[in-house]
């Protein structure tokens, strides 16, 4: 044996050498387990999956589910005439490192966490927690240490000063505030947020069809109370009296596990403690809760549903594949760009909303077998209607203006629940219509993308057209959808002008269904 021989033998029994950095996890592997499991899926159910959707389809997906808004033309054209077999990865690669995902998942995790934000009464705590956040997943910070600041944020005294601004580098008390600082609030937000468990239904009563009891609610809820003396000569406790009764709570996690208590404690103690039983590693529901909540944003539907039940009674439509998801997550160190990725490298993201039958009423959704159709938030629709004009996305990192203001009203306006059951409602309909901001965006003098098109000596009505299709849906038209346009604008419209009809065919293009969906 000779001695090289021998060096590799030794390297191989005593590892890699002190304080080289572990080979980083791999997305494409995990990826293909995902197609994996699937396709075995698919054969046992004897359906045949949709087929890959086109260039223009994934591109148009990726950036709505990784930015927040559709590409720019410029970025349609780019990835479009790029023949590199890899251009879907660098994409998805790209499109991570930008500050479009910061932002947009910024929002995503603010409305699944503390979803309070929301209504009129806490939304002046939404930007700054959004800030906060997106500061900390440009820095890729672990996901278990992100919900771990969250909760054993020093609470001081509540009062708005406490939550007026906050540097990138401090952490919020957003959701303490959100939950108004009450115990009950707390436990019952902080399970559902980060463990997937419904609590709220035991706080009262023992539920007649959860596992969850009344004593399990108030025991999660004393780790959020003020620790009190309980005699003169016995150290501080947690303790928290039940409402309408004689009797008192003390913590116990829902594992059925007593914390092991410091011998000093504060009053921020018992939310340290929760918190750190929270994010464990070996906690059978947080990353569980974290993949299935992912997933569920990037496919339209969990694979548990609702996805704040993951108790044990409602099972995964796919068990074993939210047990690889989640142990992967788990190794990665809680790595979200590395799930986000392998979910989007996979075939199964991939695929087109083209139900494979024919038949989307008879598909069964849960085996994902084609892309579905999702609404887009009312972040997501007002970027995306900027984009299409060929306006800047406004963004609070650039500083205050007054199209902040516009786009919060119009995000509210048409917010939904959940993108998988967005249904514009009449008045949604009826303001993206003939609203104001529709009315600005299809106007040739205030529309950039409009004017160009209009004035553009180099196109013909066709060219013109295809240039609207391209801005608005990320594709150009197909010769059926062509022929009545290219027409339309020839005759001159109803009014006898070429620009008019040009803005009337970028109004039903930015009023299709097509343009207000993910897909």
């Amino acid at each position: 044996m000779d001695f090289r021989t021998l060096l590799i033998m030794f390297a191989a029994l005593v590892g890699p050498p002190r304080g080289s950095a572990a080979a980083p996890p791999d997305a494409a592997a995990l990826a293909n387990r995902v197609d994996g499991h699937l396709a075995a899926a698919w054969s046992e159910a004897r359906l045949a999956p949709a087929p890959l959707a086109g260039d223009a389809a994934f591109l148009r997906r990726a950036s709505l589910d990784l930015i927040g808004r559709i590409p720019t033309v410029a970025e349609t054209r780019e990835f479009l005439s790029d023949p590199a077999s890899d251009k879907r990865a660098r994409l998805i690669d790209r499109l991570l490192a930008s500050g479009g995902y910061t932002r947009h998942w910024a929002v995503f995790w603010r409305r699944s966490w503390i979803p309070q934000t929301d209504t009129q009464q806490f939304a002046r705590l939404a930007d700054d927690f959004e800030r906060w956040l997106a500061g900390r997943l440009r820095d890729e910070i672990g996901y278990d240490r992100l919900v771990e600041e969250l909760l054993t944020v020093p609470s001081g005294r509540a009062g708005p000063a406490q939550f007026a601004a906050h540097s990138e580098s401090t952490t919020p008390k957003t959701f303490l505030e959100a939950s108004e600082t009450r115990p009950e609030n707390l436990a019952a937000n902080a399970s559902r947020a980060f463990l997937g468990i419904n609590l709220d239904c035991a706080q009262c009563h023992d539920h007649p069809f959860s596992r969850w009891t009344r004593d399990e609610f108030w025991q999660t809820a004393a780790f959020f109370a003020q620790p009190q003396a309980t005699s003169e000569t016995t150290p501080v406790a947690f303790r928290l009296p039940i409402p309408d009764t004689s009797q008192v709570a003390t913590p116990k996690l829902l594992d059925g596990q007593l914390p092991a208590w410091p011998e000093q404690l504060n009053a921020d103690t018992g939310r340290k403690l929760l918190a750190r039983w929270t994010v464990a590693a070996d906690n059978p529901y947080f990353a569980r809760n974290a993949a299935n909540r992912i997933w569920a944003n990037l496919f339209g539907l969990g694979l548990i549903e609702p996805l704040d039940d993951l108790s044990g009674e409602n099972p995964a439509s796919h068990p074993e594949l939210l047990d690889k998801l989640t142990e992967a997550f788990k190794a990665s160190g809680f790595d979200l760009k590395y799930l986000t990725k392998a979910l989007m490298l996979s075939k199964a993201y991939q695929l087109s909303c083209a139900a494979p039958n024919g038949d989307a009423d008879s598909q069964d959704p849960s085996l994902f077998a084609s892309m579905a159709v999702r609404g887009l938030s009312g972040e997501q629709l007002y970027d995306s209607l900027r984009v299409a004009a060929g306006l800047p996305v406004e963004r609070h990192d650039l500083g205050i203006s007054p199209g902040l203001d516009a786009r919060q009203q119009f995000a509210t306006q048409f917010r939904v629940e959940r993108a998988s059951h967005a249904q514009r409602s009449i008045v949604q309909a009826l303001s993206l219509m003939n609203g104001e901001l529709t009315v600005e965006l299809t106007s040739p003098e205030k529309s950039p993308t409009l004017g160009a098109v209009a004035d553009a000596p180099f196109f013909d009505t066709r060219g013109k057209v295809d240039a609207l299709f391209l801005a608005a849906l990320g594709r150009p038209p197909g010769d059926d959808e062509a022929g009545p346009l290219v027409a339309y604008v020839e005759q001159r419209g109803v009014d006898g002008q070429v620009r008019k009809a040009l803005s009337d065919v970028f109004w039903s293009l930015l009023n299709s269904s097509e343009f207000n969906t993910n897909h």
